[in-house]
């Protein structure tokens, strides 16, 4: 099996199971589904059988065939008993199947799970909904419809004309053999109750489409004639074709057919022999009449795939695309070459630093120089720009998958909730994106399993039924500010520092911690409030696991709570982790960077202005506000510093809503910069370091980043 067609294969089936899952979810919600939720479903699982069956995956290709069943009789006979909620079951529970599936296969496995349980239980349940709407549970909906439609549509019968050679041209049978193309006639008859005969077809001529010059079949629309099945089933699947295989090389082609029950292959001496061969004019006017522009809604570039086949269609009501021009087009371009692009922009970058702040230029007037230079970084950052608009994508897919958690966790706490979105079209980096979903997962679900109330006790509080959680995304600047706010009961602090006091967690008097500090305890790990484990919480995972991955993003996260009221969860996050703004300061004979969206000011501090707190913590009054401060070469034991904070500079940093100065020799300018990662051996330490990566600078010496988060959490530890 080729590579890229698996790659496709599993990334137009992810798409369609995403597609899936928001129609189903969305037309439980509505309580019914619309005549396009079923048309949409009907299709994708249609397309999932299909793609599956050629790829050899039956267990995924026969459940999908079993579920669209279900569609196909709802399609047909619009039944008035169709049970809402238990299809939307067994519709996210097929696609849990195959998206495990999918996930094998890309992790290099292949699929072997047995989905026969889910078949049995979807039959048994179409079985069940046609004798409740009082129609014949063993009649197959499409033979009989088939027999309707055979029974009002004459035959046809196909004679092909024999084509008039050119002149000088052999007759059409004498030349092939001449010029070593063969004339075949095959016909295929498949094993009884191999179900699908018709993607079996169509895979067969998706097998000989490159192996053949030219090939004809019948019936000739396989998949989109719904008598397709009966005729191959009656009379077998029947193609002809031109190839310059020879019979034995054909008839071991052909053998590999799978589920093949019967096969009779003829070499014929020319196409005038063939049962049907079409002449090119009738070929091409088929062609124009059969085909209907084809325009589905792409997702964004930076997640496609290279191309191979055409994507899903839209889901109805889904943003429509945004055409520019007349004449727009539109590339699919994989992933790792969009990253490769960004890590060359990034080394452009550097290089264009070394170059401009070469150390050999100090004192030099060159200023033909100078304005090359300017033109440089013009163009310099306009691909930079570019490049990061590749890599944005909206949260809206992360976002909308929390429906599912929703829907899941409400059903099976007996809660009631619903999920508002705002904001979902808010555009971040890819890797950001794909990083944001398991700590947004966390928040979700602890919102509904602590937060949202038990309906009869949100009742007797005076607050409707139905509880809310919102999940929000806005662009701040060079961050990106989520917030995840419920209108349940709110956190319990007594409990909360009853349990932290157990854990040992508290370190100074509990009277001196805020109300977010306490809040902060559910992040720690091992820390939960339930008393029983429940499928859940209760093990103390998951929470922490949120506080890990946003630091690793550079962001920072918060909580806030109202006793009664509910809570609101607050993540800041960078738009992007591979070129930021940063200064670069100075310390003995080292350099630092700070990225410039968490300096709120620098300035030089006055004598004295600097003062100790009776804890020994040295403390900066500023703007009728007092601040810590850090003295960088003390941190990092820096010889050659400055000592003096009058001679020096404090830098205030903002990390969350706390404010604290550092104090640093001298700055030495705003640059791009280009994080890079640390050595592994540091990397084990950078929690206690207060550093997260590290940069090149013009002259090419090294400079560490400082992470203000980091530092804020030394300080206060």
């Amino acid at each position: 099996m080729a590579e890229p067609m698996v790659e496709v294969f599993i990334y137009e089936t992810r798409q369609f199971l995403e597609q899936l899952e928001q129609i189903a979810l969305g037309s439980e919600e509505n309580g019914g589904f619309s005549v396009d939720d079923v048309n949409e479903i009907f299709r994708a699982m249609h397309t999932i059988k299909g793609s599956a069956a050629m790829m050899m995956f039956d267990e995924v290709s026969t459940l999908a065939h079993s579920v669209e069943d279900i569609f196909y009789y709802i399609r047909e006979l619009h039944p008035q008993k169709v049970d809402a909620t238990a299809i939307t079951d067994i519709v996210l529970n097929a696609v849990d199947f195959i998206r495990i599936e999918m996930d094998k296969l890309d992790n290099g496995g292949q699929p072997d799970m047995s989905s026969q349980e889910l078949r049995d239980y979807t039959k048994n349940f179409l079985r069940e909904m046609k004798i409740a709407n009082g129609d014949d549970p063993d009649i197959d909906l499409r033979k009989a419809k088939n027999a309707n439609a055979a029974k009002k549509k004459p035959k046809q019968y196909y004679i092909g004309a024999a084509k008039t050679p050119e002149p000088g041209e052999a007759a059409a049978g004498e030349g092939k053999k001449e010029d070593g193309i063969h004339v075949f006639a095959a016909t295929i008859f498949f094993q009884e109750g191999c179900e699908m005969e018709e993607v079996r077809a169509f895979g067969v001529l998706n097998n000989l489409k490159e192996k053949v010059i030219e090939i004809h079949n019948l019936p000739e629309k396989i998949l989109e004639d719904d008598t397709a099945v009966d005729t191959i089933k009656s009379l077998g699947f029947r193609i002809f074709f031109t190839a310059k295989m020879d019979y034995d090389e054909v008839k071991k082609e052909l053998d590999q057919t799978i589920f093949m029950e019967k096969l009779e292959l003829k070499e014929l001496s020319s196409t005038a022999e063939c049962e049907y061969w079409p002449t090119p004019e009738t070929v091409a006017i088929n062609a124009m009449e059969n085909t209907e522009p084809i325009k589905p809604e792409l997702p964004p570039v930076s997640e496609r795939p290279e191309p191979m086949a055409p994507p899903p269609p839209p889901v109805a009501g889904s943003r429509t695309p945004v055409h520019h021009g007349e004449g727009a087009q539109m590339i699919s371009v994989r992933v790792d070459k969009l990253d490769k692009l960004m890590d060359l922009v990034g080394e452009l970058v550097i290089a264009e630093a070394m170059v401009t702040q070469n150390p050999d230029l100090a004192g030099l007037e060159l200023d033909n120089f100078q304005k090359a230079a300017r033109q440089l970084h013009k163009i310099n950052g306009e691909l930079q720009d570019s490049v990061m608009a590749l890599r944005m994508v909206p949260l809206e897919g992360t976002f909308k998958k929390m429906n599912r958690i929703v829907r899941d966790m409400t059903k099976k706490l007996g809660k009631k909730a619903r999920l508002v979105l705002v904001g979902e079209e808010t555009e971040v980096d890819k890797n950001i994106n794909e990083h944001i979903s398991d700590p947004l997962m966390h928040i979700v679900r602890n919102s509904i399993d602590h937060g949202i109330e038990m309906p009869e006790v949100r009742l007797d509080a005076g607050k409707q039924e139905m509880g809310t959680v919102t999940l929000s995304a806005e662009n701040a600047g060079g961050e990106v500010v989520i917030k995840i706010k419920d209108d349940g009961g709110g956190l319990n602090k007594e409990k909360i520092m009853e349990r932290a006091r157990k854990n040992g967690l508290l370190a100074k008097p509990e009277a001196e911690y805020t109300d977010r500090e306490i809040y902060s305890f559910i992040f720690a790990p091992g820390f939960s409030t339930k008393e029983k484990v429940t499928e859940f919480s209760g093990r103390g995972v998951g929470m922490d696991v949120v506080v890990s991955n946003i630091k690793t993003l550079g962001g920072n996260v918060v909580v806030d709570s109202e006793p009664g009221q509910g809570s609101t969860t607050t993540i800041r996050i960078p738009l992007t982790l591979a070129i930021i703004d940063g200064m670069s300061v100075s310390v003995g004979g080292s350099s630092f960077t700070i990225p410039i969206t968490s300096i709120s000011r620098s300035f030089r501090p006055e004598e004295g202005q600097i003062f100790q707190d009776p804890d020994g913590q040295e403390m900066i009054m500023v703007q009728g506000k007092c601040c810590p401060v850090v003295r960088l070469y003390d941190m990092y034991k820096i010889d050659e510093a400055i000592t003096e904070p009058s001679e020096g500079i404090v830098l205030l940093l903002e990390a969350g809503e706390k404010t604290f100065g550092v104090l640093a020799d001298k700055l030495l300018g705003v640059q791009e910069i280009v994080v890079k990662p640390v050595p592994q051996y540091i990397s084990k330490l950078m929690n206690t370091t207060g550093i997260s990566g590290c940069t090149l600078l013009g002259d090419g010496s090294i400079s560490l980043i400082l992470d203000p988060q980091m530092l804020h959490n030394m300080i206060y530890s």
